[in-house]
């Protein structure tokens, strides 16, 4: 690879970045991902177009994240670890059991890309929800999961 395209790419650092958090939404991962993928794209001497090249890489390496991580949570959400404090174990039931509280829709589209792995544009079809709603309903439900385990985690340990 040529000395321009590497300053190329390094220039155009921030388009991989912005690709990979509009995927990942987790700045850790995300330049994890970039990293990978810059490495993976100078490691290879003949490519005609490396700024399209680290693109897809970005994009494929995000994909594979994804479906490794929804993977691991769904092989894990049935178990609750088991821990020695009786209040650890409380709070763990309690956490799983928050997805029962979000109202149907939620409840219904969370079943399905968590536990059944069928992807946003499947569920869509399925449910008859516009995409662009499906996102703000995962978005609401992620929202109100997120207060619910802060309240519980302040109600068992409050001195946190």
């Amino acid at each position: 690879m040529r000395e321009s395209d590497k300053q190329m790419l390094a220039d155009h650092y921030l388009d991989f970045y912005r690709i990979a958090y509009s995927l990942l939404h987790n700045e850790t991962d995300v330049e994890d991902v970039v990293q990978d993928a810059l490495v993976e794209t100078m490691s290879q001497p003949f490519v005609r177009d490396p700024y399209h090249y680290c693109a897809k890489v970005v994009t494929n390496n995000c994909v594979k994240l994804l479906k490794r991580n929804r993977l691991l949570l769904t092989n894990d959400l049935p178990d609750i670890p088991y821990t020695e404090d009786s209040k650890d174990e409380q709070l763990m039931k309690t956490l799983w059991e928050y997805k029962d509280s979000l109202p149907n829709r939620m409840r219904e589209a969370f079943d399905l890309y968590y536990e059944k792995g069928y992807s946003k544009q499947e569920i869509s079809r399925m449910t008859n929800t516009p995409l662009p709603m499906l996102r703000k309903l995962f978005q609401k439900g992620h929202t109100k999961l997120k207060k619910q385990m802060i309240e519980t985690i302040k109600k068992t340990k409050p001195d946190i």
